[in-house]
């Protein structure tokens, strides 16, 4: 019997959860949001400093896990129990540590970094208060992540997002009595939102780690399905082919979080603009970028097994798709900006009037971005993440950051300026991606 395609419903099957986990990991930052808005404009931006750095370390457990879904979904379209197994193991050890150098960092250098860039001393207490308490998360992040890339990339997605439906509750409710010490709790203000995300992200890890467990139990019955040893080679070749996937990840997190503390510059109204909006762009993103991560596991998956025959097929039906979200994305926008003034009472004129400015320009964004993040993701699971990153870090770092510099500190521009700049951005990656992923080199370098 001749094997059929995967198509657009396997991939929705795998994509769904994956776009909600992802959009209840954002909503995380959004309810910190939410909640901390009543503390006013200095302790938003506070947190939104907090976050730029704390986004360095995340970024980087995010950057490598995605690397490790690569790989385990390869080995697991190869039917590689030995390969996916090691790594899975080679990715955890990876997390931990990256984790572990992160915490010393927060609590050796990061204070200096902030009183450098807060507008004023109590801007600067607040974020390195938030900032200590959200050192927790990474830890717990760093096994969550590592466990969610294992069950996405053998197509069991939805375990990570009831995960994240079993976090989301505690981490309202934590946040709020330790922001505002209700029923006898102290009232620890913007430390209490990093407090009751590190409490609800703890959650969720046990969550998993039973779950992964059970699964393990049942497949460990054998003893001939027991791991082998994991070596340092093991870890090192898991590095050495996760890295060039990373990479793309790792550039953009340090570029966006270098030009959030320039924009730290902009004002107290205009920056808590930019911090305010940045959250909601990535929920809605996030339903574009899982759509892609679930076809490049496919296609991971496909090539693993050597079905070449299946991959335009596969593409041209999920690209189409990729364009129909992008609208979905764009109106989303709009009905957002609208909801603003209800959600944030709170907010002064200049603020609001500052976000309405950006409404023009995110309208076109998903459009572009959408098509860029496909194509990202489908040459990364054929191998070709190094010509990926070239893409990002020349785009971010060579004409992006830049300008972020010069519209900034020395001209001065207002924060509608810096935001056009994501649309530049999106434009320029989008010519090379395009190329790249039509030309059909991607198929012939696996890793």
């Amino acid at each position: 019997m001749t094997p059929v395609a995967p198509g657009r419903q396997q991939i929705f099957t795998l994509a769904w959860p994956i776009a909600m986990n992802a959009v209840l990991l954002q909503l995380i930052l959004v309810i910190d949001t939410i909640l901390v808005t009543p503390l006013g404009e200095e302790a938003l931006a506070a947190m939104g400093i907090a976050a730029s750095i704390a986004g360095l370390i995340l970024g980087l457990l995010f950057a490598f896990s995605n690397g490790s879904q690569l790989i385990i979904a390869q080995a697991h379209g190869a039917d590689n129990t030995l390969a996916v197994s090691k790594g899975f193991r080679s990715g955890r050890v990876i997390n931990c540590f990256i984790a572990t150098v992160g915490i010393i960092l927060i609590f050796t250098l990061a204070k200096q970094l902030i009183d450098a860039i807060s507008d004023t001393q109590a801007m600067a207490t607040m974020a390195y208060d938030y900032l200590k308490a959200f050192s927790i998360v990474t830890i717990g992040v760093a096994l969550c992540q590592n466990i969610t890339v294992y069950f996405n990339a053998t197509g069991n997605s939805r375990i990570p997002f009831y995960a994240n439906i079993f976090e989301l509750p505690i981490n309202v409710l934590i946040s709020i009595l330790l922001i505002y010490g209700l029923f006898g709790f102290p009232e620890l203000g913007l430390t209490g939102a990093a407090l009751g995300s590190a409490i609800a992200v703890m959650c969720r890890t046990l969550f998993l780690i039973i779950f992964y467990m059970k699964q393990q139990s049942k497949q460990g019955n054998n003893k001939h399905n027991q791991p082998e040893r994991l070596t340092r080679a093991d870890v090192k070749n898991h590095l050495t082919y996760a890295t060039p996937i990373a990479g793309t990840f790792v550039s953009g997190v340090m570029a966006n979080s270098l030009c959030m503390l320039i924009y730290a510059k902009l004002g107290v109204n205009q920056f808590a603009a930019l911090t305010l909006l940045a959250p909601w762009i990535k929920v809605a993103g996030h339903l574009a970028t899982a759509w892609a991560q679930a076809t490049s596991i496919i296609v991971g998956q496909l090539l693993g097994k050597k079905s070449w025959g299946m991959l335009d097929e596969v593409i041209s039906k999920a690209w189409i798709t990729s364009f129909i979200i992008s609208i979905f994305m764009s109106a989303s926008y709009l009905g957002m900006f609208y909801l603003f003034e209800a959600i944030y009472p709170e907010l002064q004129a200049e603020t609001v009037s500052t976000l309405w400015q950006f409404m023009p320009i995110l309208l076109v964004i998903p459009f572009i971005r959408a098509s860029n993040t496909f194509c990202g993701n489908v040459l990364r699971a054929g191998g070709d993440a190094k010509h990926v990153f070239k893409i990002h870090a020349l785009t971010q770092w060579f004409v992006i950051v830049p300008l972020s510099v010069l519209f900034v500190l020395y001209w001065e521009l207002s924060a509608v300026w810096v935001f056009a700049l994501i649309l530049l951005e999106e434009l320029i990656k989008g010519v090379p991606f395009h190329i790249r992923m039509l030309g059909g080199k991607w198929k012939r370098s696996l890793v």
